[in-house]
């Protein structure tokens, strides 16, 4: 993989994703989409394993550096970690699901995003939780987290999933993914 490109795809998602949640932002929740989990979720599901999965990690520490939360103390608090372990989590699980899906597919994008933010999203939720019950102040209510986070959020991010799917697939040969080439095996 061309990792030039893909940290100038990667930095135009944050931007967009810093940029454009507010607008996109339904109701009074945080239901927004991602725009960076698309990207991971396309590199997933055409780079090499490792590749991959380093690439997901990369993306889920931007995201941890970009998102903050609120604190009881009307502060707010950068914390590093729950997007980058639930990004990698979500890239192994594209990882292991590209070999049943067609990848081509605008359709499989959004089914993969789906996916991938639900558990991505849930790793997050999981761990602010287990953060707020041992004393840290973080303003935090697990239950409308989940609803607005794994269920509303990912349905959006599945949606712009298929918007972007358009876009990534015609950048896959800038990519340039090494394909694994199993030559056959000639008998003599």
């Amino acid at each position: 993989m061309n990792w030039f490109v893909f940290a100038l795809f990667a930095w135009l998602a944050i931007g967009l994703e810093v940029g454009l949640k507010d607008v996109l932002q339904i109701g009074p929740g945080s239901v927004a989409p991602s725009f960076v989990l698309p990207l991971a979720v396309f590199v997933a599901m055409w780079a090499p394993s490792s590749v991959a999965l380093w690439a997901s990690f990369a993306l889920g520490v931007l995201v941890d550096l970009t998102w903050q939360v609120p604190r009881t103390d009307a502060g707010v608090a950068t914390i590093l970690g729950p997007y980058a372990l639930g990004f990698t989590l979500a890239g192994w699980l594209v990882i292991n699901m590209r070999g049943m899906v067609i990848r081509r597919n605008p359709a499989t994008m959004a089914f993969l995003c789906l996916l991938a933010s639900a558990v991505a999203q849930t790793v997050v939720v999981a761990l602010y939780t287990i953060r707020s019950l041992y004393g840290d102040p973080v303003a935090w209510s697990p239950a409308s987290e989940l609803l607005s986070r794994v269920f509303a959020g990912s349905l959006y991010t599945a949606l712009m999933g298929l918007l972007l799917s358009l876009g990534l697939f015609a950048a896959t040969p800038i990519f340039q993914f090494q394909q694994n080439v199993k030559r056959p095996i000639i008998k003599r």
